[in-house]
């Protein structure tokens, strides 16, 4: 199959992983009982995923931060599993599936 028929894929996926993390921080707003570190790590897993989207145009710097974002869900996963939130880590295992799933279509 050609790309032609693969690349509606590219944005759902993005939008997947885009929801799961936004969800992951309205959890945290909504429960109101969440560290400072919880808000950095999953609003730096959000901010560097954003970026990854922004700087598509640049190889050389879209990869690398992707990495670091990737690096910092799989982080998260076992920081909320350890917190015993299974639903953020749940919301970062599926956004790293998704992410998964986008780099075997590349």
């Amino acid at each position: 199959m050609s790309l032609k028929v693969w690349w509606p894929l590219f944005p759902l996926l993005f939008f997947i992983v885009l929801i799961c993390l936004l969800t992951a921080l309205l959890r945290l707003w909504r429960r109101g009982e969440a560290s400072g570190l919880q808000w950095i790590l999953v609003s730096s897993a959000f901010i560097t995923y954003s970026l990854t989207y922004a700087l598509a145009s640049w190889p050389w710097l879209h990869m690398p931060i992707s990495n670091i974002a990737e690096l910092i869900m799989i982080f998260n996963v076992y920081h909320f599993f350890c917190k015993w939130r299974t639903d953020i880590a749940w919301l970062h295992v599926i956004a790293l599936l998704a992410i998964v799933c986008d780099f075997a279509l590349h």
